[in-house]
């Protein structure tokens, strides 16, 4: 996946998960993404760099803050629901960026 598709997929993502209704919104909301915005990688993934390249050049292209969480599938316990996914993946409140459903138990053996 080229940086230009990349980027038009967190763009349209960051506005559909910011298009709640007015009423639906916390104000007392912090303004950072950290707890919205996460990529999940593990030791070794060859794809890491390049897809952390890209998400920087995405937000630096959105003029949003690179304020998001890095998690290492190697600190996860086994229950929690990252760990399923391939890396490197990034998630946007829980939800796969490109749209992979959530894993379900038992999850796969990072390879």
């Amino acid at each position: 996946m080229d940086r230009r598709t990349f980027g038009i997929a967190l763009a349209g993502l960051l506005a559909w998960g910011c298009g709640e209704r007015p009423s639906q919104r916390s104000t007392a909301r912090p303004t950072t993404m950290k707890n919205d915005l996460v990529f999940v990688t593990r030791d070794g993934c060859v794809n890491t760099p390049d897809m952390l390249l890209n998400v920087d050049d995405a937000l630096r292209a959105l003029r949003l803050p690179l304020d998001y969480q890095v998690v290492n599938l190697g600190t996860l316990p086994p229950s929690d629901p990252r760990s399923g996914y391939p890396t490197p993946t990034v998630l946007y409140r829980n939800r796969d960026l490109f749209g992979m459903p959530e894993p379900v138990p038992p999850y796969p053996e990072p390879s």
